[in-house]
């Protein structure tokens, strides 16, 4: 019970300061809690972070209590104040030391189209009611990335969507999402495979990391779907290079890109203010 009234308070607390990330991190010489809000990492304190409130973190998010040295990743979901929030939990352990993130994600905060992009609205419903191709929305991390892919999803009608995600981080009625599950056998290929016989008009994938994710993506955009997803990148010409390195050929690029949303959060010192600014990039 104290555990659970710990991570409460937490979770109330990190909510209070807008905080979009909790780093926990422990070993023999120190524990440190920190949250990252618009001011940058501000330490907490009132938190104590022993081993057994690091082992209840990751029962709540569905973690392998019995595996240790192998990073994990899970979800939490809390009602706090009658408001319903997801939690994604990303663990570490090393023989030196344990961490644990927690970011706070909460799906009452997705836009309408027109709010996001604002005078891009028309354009970006144009492209995402596109038949087929490769859409992507690139950016840093925290920079809002899938915020915005799921406001444009969100947007679209009378279309079959199929996701596949690892993991998923909050669920939406409109959507049929697939969870990777290594442990079930169910990777990626097989998520591919399983969707396409659905019949889908649109295919997401959470995100593309490597090789595979990406060629899947663009094999899928070839064979009639419209394809969107997310990548890491720090400029939309960036991801062009990114895509090249995962061994995605150019002339391919060119015939299946449609658009790319590249987005940076800038913060706005003294007003506690966060605003995305886009920049689009047709190949």
């Amino acid at each position: 019970m104290d555990n659970e009234r710990t991570f409460r308070k937490l979770i109330l607390n990190a909510i209070n300061q807008n905080t979009t990330d909790i780093h926990l991190q422990r070993s023999n010489r120190d524990q440190r809690c920190e949250f990252r809000t618009l001011k940058g990492l501000i330490e907490i304190k009132s938190i104590k972070l022993n081993q057994s409130f690091f082992e209840y973190i990751k029962y709540i998010s569905n973690l392998d209590l019995l595996t240790d040295l192998k990073p994990q990743s899970g979800r939490i979901k809390i009602t706090i104040n009658q408001t319903e929030y997801f939690i994604r939990c990303a663990y570490f352990k090393n023989y030196m030391v344990e961490t644990i993130v927690l970011r706070i994600l909460n799906p009452k905060s997705i836009l309408t189209l027109e709010k996001l992009f604002n005078q891009h609205s028309t354009y970006i419903r144009n492209k995402i009611n596109l038949q087929s191709g490769l859409i992507l929305f690139s950016g840093s991390t925290g920079s809002g990335k899938t915020t915005s892919m799921f406001t444009c999803l969100k947007d679209l009608k009378h279309k079959k969507i199929y996701s596949i995600e690892d993991p998923v981080e909050y669920f939406y009625d409109h959507l049929v999402q697939l969870e990777i599950n290594q442990n079930q056998s169910f990777n990626f290929k097989e998520a591919i495979k399983q969707v396409l016989r659905h019949d889908p008009n649109i295919i997401v994938i959470g995100e593309i990391r490597d090789e595979v994710e990406a060629k899947a993506a663009i094999r899928c955009a070839l064979s009639g779907h419209l394809v969107i997803s997310t990548i890491h990148s720090n400029s939309a010409e960036m991801t062009i290079n990114r895509l090249l390195d995962m061994q995605i050929d150019q002339k391919i690029l060119k015939d299946v890109i449609r658009l790319i949303v590249y987005q940076e959060l800038v913060i706005y010192e003294g007003q506690n203010v966060r605003e995305a600014k886009f920049e689009f990039y047709e190949y």
